[in-house]
């Protein structure tokens, strides 16, 4: 069997975990790089592919992506899905349709000025999110209505799309981390923000612990994911006081914090769903029948 991994960066935490687990199931595996160019014949050749190219990397990848599904490759996340995930205003938008608790949200299609932002359901401080944006780079905290014009005005200048967002002090810098694998959650963490940063991502600092979801929780996490259409996703919430908010549904996740905090093979079980799938059978994970 024949596993592509499309991503930038071979030496990747991810990468090299998947690599491991590969090798020791007797499965060839290979990342191909997403901005060279691929020949038809070689895409045919793999059995199934695994997008875990960045935001950054949309465009390219998901072309490539779309071009091996167009070939028969089994992709456990499809372009479509993963294009859907990106796009946080979209993505935004349907889980309002599906009544999904989310952060008071807004995306001007122009710069706002100081009177529409006053007009907001939301004050200050609030958060401005790019939508490419990953490990709380794009994040920005603004506390004024003057910072808030200033950072739209840079944003919009650059071609960036943006959403302005209720920042949510109850949270105290925590969030929580679930790893969704075929409509199950199969590890979760809770995040704990650096001093003085508000962004409770690894790369910035942040403390980990594995913690377990609640029921509603749970639901909230499995039901964003299939809004929409992934089968492997990284879910981020916020717990506050009237029950759990949705951050983010994550079409490529990292995984190496999550599998120091709570032991989980994470890479083993991603691999063992692509193989089982490639082969039409099932698997088992905690018990449970994965298809």
């Amino acid at each position: 069997m024949k596993i592509a991994v499309i991503s930038r960066d071979p030496e990747l935490y991810a990468n090299c975990r998947l690599q491991a687990v590969a090798n020791e199931r007797g499965v060839e595996l290979t990342v191909i790089d997403p901005l060279v160019c691929h020949e038809a014949q070689f895409l045919e050749s793999f059995d199934a592919a695994l997008p875990r190219f960045g935001p950054i990397w949309q465009v390219p990848g998901g072309e490539l992506l779309a071009r091996m599904q167009a070939h028969g490759v089994v992709c456990l996340n499809t372009a479509e899905s993963v294009a859907l995930a990106r796009d946080k205003q979209a993505a935004m938008a349907i889980y309002h349709h599906r009544g999904l608790p989310i952060p008071v949200s807004f995306s001007p299609s122009t710069p706002m000025d100081a009177r529409s932002l006053m007009g907001l359901p939301f004050g200050f401080p609030m958060l401005i999110k790019q939508d490419v944006s990953a490990g709380g780079w794009g994040v920005h905290r603004v506390d004024d209505v003057e910072s808030a014009v200033a950072l739209m005005a840079r944003l919009s200048e650059a071609g960036e799309r943006y959403t302005l967002q209720a920042f949510i002090a109850e949270a105290a810098g925590r969030d929580i981390r679930a790893f969704v694998c075929s409509g199950h959650v199969i590890a979760a963490m809770q995040r704990i923000a650096a001093p003085g940063e508000f962004r409770a991502n690894v790369s910035l600092g942040a403390r980990t612990e594995a913690i377990a979801l609640t029921e509603n929780e749970t639901a909230l996490v499995l039901e964003a994911t299939a809004s929409i259409g992934l089968t492997v996703a990284g879910v981020d919430l916020l717990r506050t006081a009237t029950g759990p908010l949705l951050l983010e549904v994550n079409a490529a996740p990292g995984f190496e914090a999550l599998e120091a905090a709570t032991g989980r093979d994470i890479a083993g079980q991603m691999l063992d769903l692509v193989i089982s799938r490639t082969n039409g059978q099932n698997m088992t994970v905690n018990n449970q029948i994965i298809r």
